[in-house]
């Protein structure tokens, strides 16, 4: 029997479904089946796995401060670039959001830190905190301020700050396009409307324009905290982690693991660890997403 046009149409779906369904599998649930095979195994990279020990390194990895260090680094991090880039980010969208002269080319240059490559702000960031000849030490001594220089990235009192005000720049500008997004959607009417009745300025914000955005304020956030775990490059180039520590996060730590230490088998478990809290953070502010836009429809039904 030949098949129908139904059938024609669905195998035509399956088939351009196929090549984003293939490197899926390849390239993300593949490598993921394949480390937590790994992290059962006290696995040093050389020869097939052998010793299995259970969950022996995830009991390691409970048990081991550096993760716990690793881990408040990434807390911190996560913390400070959601609240600061998200009120930086819906400053400037507002201000754009507003018709400011050329906006659109404002638009453009806020943006540009977020175009630049990862490793190249990393680079040149370096370069500005450079203690001797770094243009953030040259320009407090110009001045007056010179007892404020610092080895701002030698420094365990200062590199942690300056790697998440790096993170906050880079991330500042996605936020933003996000946010304005979201405020031109607003019904101009609406806008309107509350003007008409004393509405304006903070009280517009605060009753009427962030109720609005909020669904995109934690759809960004779950993005926000994605990201926030996978800040290698900025670590990486600029601290390694160092001093002492002091800017270690789980990815950092994690290669470290890998291919310093040559704990594969523990440097997978610790991956897993991290990812099984990332998915249940995700998750977690996606409920209540969910739980809200169902509230939300439910009380419009009510008054449909």
């Amino acid at each position: 029997m030949l098949p129908g046009r139904a059938d024609k149409k669905q195998l035509l779906a399956y088939a351009m479904i196929f090549p984003a369904l293939f490197f899926f599998v390849l390239y993300l649930l593949f490598p993921l089946v394949k480390s937590l095979q790994m992290s059962f195994y006290d696995y040093d990279g050389v020869g097939p796995l052998s010793d299995f020990i259970g969950f022996g390194n995830f009991a390691e990895g409970f048990r081991d401060s550096r993760f716990y260090e690793a881990m408040g680094h990434n807390w911190i991090l996560m913390a400070v670039e959601l609240v600061v880039s998200m009120c930086v980010a819906f400053a400037l969208a507002y201000f754009l959001f507003q018709g400011v002269f050329a906006w659109k080319w404002f638009n453009v240059v806020l943006f540009l830190p977020y175009i630049i490559p990862l490793a190249v702000s990393a680079v040149i960031w370096s370069l500005i905190f450079e203690p001797t000849i770094g243009m953030l030490n040259q320009l407090l001594a110009a001045v007056g301020l010179d007892s404020w220089q610092r080895v701002w990235l030698g420094s365990q009192d200062t590199s942690l700050l300056s790697v998440i005000l790096v993170w906050v720049w880079r991330t500042i500008p996605f936020d933003m396009l996000i946010l304005l997004g979201s405020l031109l959607k607003i019904p101009k009417e609406l806008l309107e409307a509350s003007k008409i009745d004393g509405c304006t300025g903070l009280r517009s914000i605060w009753h009427i324009i962030l109720p609005l955005m909020l669904p995109t304020i934690m759809l960004l956030s779950i993005i926000s905290i994605a990201n926030d775990f996978r800040s290698f490059d900025i670590v990486w180039i600029m601290t390694q982690g160092g001093p002492i520590g002091s800017t270690e996060i789980a990815s950092t730590l994690v290669y470290k693991l890998g291919f310093q230490e040559n704990h594969y088998g523990y440097a997978n478990a610790v991956a897993f660890m991290v990812f099984v809290i990332v998915t249940a953070m995700v998750g977690l502010v996606g409920l209540l997403l969910r739980s809200r836009n169902g509230k939300n429809e439910r009380t419009g039904g009510q008054e449909g």
